[in-house]
């Protein structure tokens, strides 16, 4: 064991290869799917497609040269040394954590943070994608014996289908938690109640309920009326739509209605959560009485109850926010193998520069996500 402790890794992402939106999507499906090649080249147009007419990727004019140009595996190979137009396979994957010393990873994708959440979507074709992803990821993770946990995509454009998707793919992928954006869809925001049988499924089957935003999807995002370029727009829309779907969750009730429901708010920073806390509760104690008078707790106490949140190496917060909402509400992740991540130097960087204390440092890396995602030991790691 590299860092002498045991590490969870409670984001990682994969990088899918070319033909995942074809090869285990039902064939009915299949001509509805094209590639984006004329805009986003080859390979990303291939993991970035047309679907039913309407494109996936809706970044901004940088971004879609950069796709197109083909710097982003470029980077990939010059950093990571792997050769992300193929994809990531579990063994480079998991050589990767052996690196870092960590024994396990919930991984999440690169591409699919997007192509079926898009909005233009009709919910048979979305559920589709979202099945052919799961269906590959659930036989990728089970060649890495046991380190690397799947996590389900589950769109909402119908939720009856996105609940038939979860029991599936939980009882055939061996999913451990769902993911879905914070982004409305169909008109509906997350907290609407649509989606109720979506939060008691994921209740009822003890899986947790992952919310996780990612820019470049066709979808609606705040700050999308505001800004045009890549900087703005994703510094924008990671942390304020999390603190948005915080706060529906809250006021409307779903809380209340699903007390089991576990949630992780993943990649959005963790600076904003006591603020964000802070002032719902002063609003709650102001207007709380006459608009909502039925909500059981202050938001605080939901997200003490029932919530968890993630940060990076990099986050000068993450000290000071497990102070604010106990280190048992608070877990580490790298974002390998994406732009953002310190790989090779993710955990032993944490390690050198915390203040933490045995027990604190026990929690992030360990304690918090392995109940989050419902992990009771440590696998054998291969490398001390």
């Amino acid at each position: 064991m590299r860092n002498q402790r045991p590490v969870f890794d409670a984001d990682g992402h994969v990088i899918e290869p070319p033909n995942v939106w074809t090869d285990t999507l039902d064939p009915s499906l299949r001509s509805r799917v094209e590639p984006d090649a004329a805009r986003l080249g080859a390979v990303c147009g291939a993991l970035l497609p047309i679907v039913d007419g309407h494109p996936t990727f809706a970044g901004s004019p940088m971004m879609t040269d950069y796709l197109r140009s083909g710097s982003a595996a470029k980077m990939q190979a010059e950093r990571f040394g792997i050769d992300a137009e193929q994809g990531i396979a579990p063994g480079t994957f998991v050589s990767a954590m052996d690196t870092e010393g960590i024994d396990v990873s919930a991984v999440y994708p690169s591409y699919g943070l997007h192509v079926p959440y898009c909005q233009d979507l009709d919910a048979a074709i979305a559920i589709g994608l979202a099945r052919a992803y799961n269906r590959w990821l659930g036989g990728w993770c089970a060649d890495t014996a046991g380190r690397v946990i799947p996590v389900a995509l589950a769109p909402l454009h119908d939720p009856e289908l996105a609940v038939e998707e979860i029991a599936r793919s939980v009882r055939e992928d061996g999913s451990r938690a769902v993911m879905l954006r914070p982004n409305p869809i169909a008109g509906r925001p997350l907290h609407h109640r649509a989606n109720d049988r979506v939060f008691a499924t994921l209740a009822d089957l003890g899986v947790a309920m992952i919310v996780h935003e990612g820019r470049g999807g066709n979808v609606r995002f705040l700050g999308e009326d505001r800004f045009d370029t890549w900087y703005a727009s994703r510094a924008a829309c990671h942390p304020m739509e999390a603190m948005a779907a915080f706060a529906g969750l809250v006021v409307e009730g779903v809380f209340d209605r699903f007390p089991n429901l576990r949630v992780g708010f993943l990649e959005s920073g963790t600076g904003w959560l006591p603020y964000w806390l802070d002032r719902l509760d002063e609003h709650h104690e102001m207007w709380g009485p006459s608009e909502r008078p039925d909500l059981e707790c202050r938001p605080s106490e939901y997200f003490a109850r029932q919530c968890v949140i993630s940060g990076e190496t990099d986050d000068k917060f993450l000290e000071s926010v497990m102070a604010s909402v106990g280190a048992e509400r608070v877990m580490w992740a790298s974002d390998y193998p994406h732009m953002e991540c310190a790989y090779p130097e993710s955990v032993s960087g944490l390690l050198a520069s915390t203040a933490l204390s045995p027990e604190a440092l026990s929690e992030l890396l360990w304690g918090t996500p392995s109940r989050l995602y419902g992990v009771d030991a440590r696998p054998e790691t291969s490398k001390a």
